[in-house]
């Protein structure tokens, strides 16, 4: 187990948080760049500040954080990870009850928690018995619902795509903290039984700071290797077929092809999809007007940003994640797909622009236009800053909130 300073001041709580995670989650971790924010990174840092203990009861690993107290349960998700998804699938919800209940039922002993925190469905059963056993509050935090927003499915086909996630609803807890992703999350569990009132639904941090940085453009060009010259369009998202980088790659292909050989398309990001981009860019004559640039740390984000004319998304659930707001923050217009909640921050006409979701043609018109107005353009940035100053929320607020949620059920 991981030991605190001896000098560390006199916690006030102490926290279990179980995971079904072996560290601080962060994209990008496998190739070593820092490519996304960490929500686990900013809730140890705020809680520690906030005097408290946290323990983390995660799959055995070498990996540590000196930040917090670890403690291990057998990684039968590793051990497990080769065999099929269909065996997977039920295996891993079912070993978590058996083997992470138990031991984390013996760890809030042993420390003697005041709460405990569960990280995603796999944890709510484990969660809901230690509050039985220890008479303490519960809470179950997820980071985005995923399948669970797919209301339109038909109720065979929700059922076995979710029974997991479903049948993790039934188990009590004191409250469920939801974040808004922009898949409407909090609507999404209470239309599935969970209590209204125990429903908190938390708005993402965001770097508002990035708002005061002063970024030379040009600059910005070429430390990325980018055109001086010509209009830039960005794309930055990992490269997976949720994000569907390739309707990117075609609207592209449809603008050069319309004539706008001026423009530059940009994706920043890896993943799967990246080989079949760049064989679409080649197959449709566009290769000559697309970089691939790979992964960006999260803190060259800014320059990034200040190197593009207009930022593009097209993600499946919702394009109101991160990097559309962290666009806006930058004052870089938008457009994207409706799908979720988008249209609460990319508002046609006014920050960016809007098209049906799926529709590679109407993708391509709307970066056209964009391109051609250079006060569109200006206009667009200033009310996108002018939404994010007003209604984003920064990371160190967002974080305050959930240390008021946690503060108040123990007061209770």
């Amino acid at each position: 187990m991981n030991r605190q300073p001896a000098d560390a001041a006199t916690p006030r709580a102490r926290i279990l948080v179980v995971s079904p995670w072996e560290t601080v989650w962060s994209l990008g971790r496998d190739s070593g760049v820092k490519a996304g924010v960490s929500d686990d990174d900013r809730f140890i840092d705020g809680f520690i500040a906030a005097g408290y203990e946290l323990h983390f009861l995660r799959p055995r690993s070498d990996q540590s954080d000196a930040r917090v107290h670890t403690h291990h349960y057998p990684n039968f998700f590793r051990a497990t990870r080769g065999w099929p998804t269909f065996l997977r699938r039920p295996l891993w919800p079912l070993l978590f009850n058996l083997i992470v209940a138990p031991r984390a039922v013996a760890v809030a002993r042993d420390i003697d928690a005041a709460l405990v925190l569960g990280h995603s469905h796999y944890s709510t059963f484990t969660t809901s018995r230690v509050r039985r056993r220890m008479q303490i509050p519960s809470v179950v935090k997820f980071f985005g619902v995923m399948d669970l927003v797919h209301t339109e499915w038909s109720p065979l086909r929700y059922w076995f795509k979710n029974a997991e996630q479903l049948l993790a609803l039934r188990h009590a807890q004191d409250a469920w903290i939801v974040l808004d992703d922009g898949t409407r999350g909090d609507e999404v569990i209470r239309a599935r039984g969970v209590p209204a009132d125990r429903v908190h639904f938390l708005p993402n941090g965001l770097n508002l700071e990035w708002m005061d940085r002063d970024v030379d453009a040009a600059a910005a060009r070429r430390r990325h290797g980018l055109p001086a010259d010509g209009l830039i369009v960005l794309f930055l998202a990992r490269l997976v077929p949720s994000k569907r980088p390739m309707d990117f790659v075609r609207a592209a292909a449809r603008v050069v092809n319309a004539g706008r050989e001026d423009t530059t398309f940009v994706i920043a990001g890896d993943g799967a999809e990246r080989a079949a981009c760049e064989r679409a860019a080649r197959a449709d004559g566009a290769a000559a007007h697309l970089r691939f640039i790979g992964t960006v740390e999260h803190d060259a984000v800014p320059d990034l940003m200040a190197a593009a004319d207009v930022f593009v998304s097209t993600s499946t659930l919702t394009n109101r994640a991160l990097p559309t707001c962290e666009a806006m923050i930058c004052g870089v217009p938008v457009v994207a797909y409706d799908t979720g909640d988008t249209a609460t921050v990319v508002r046609a006409g006014e920050t960016g622009a809007l098209v049906d979701d799926g529709d590679v043609d109407a993708l391509a018109d709307a970066i056209e236009l964009l391109l051609e107005s250079d006060s569109a353009r200006g206009r667009m940035s200033e009310a996108g800053r002018r939404l994010a100053r007003d209604t984003f929320v920064s990371w160190e607020s967002r974080v305050a909130m959930e240390i008021e949620l946690i503060a108040s059920l123990l007061r209770d």
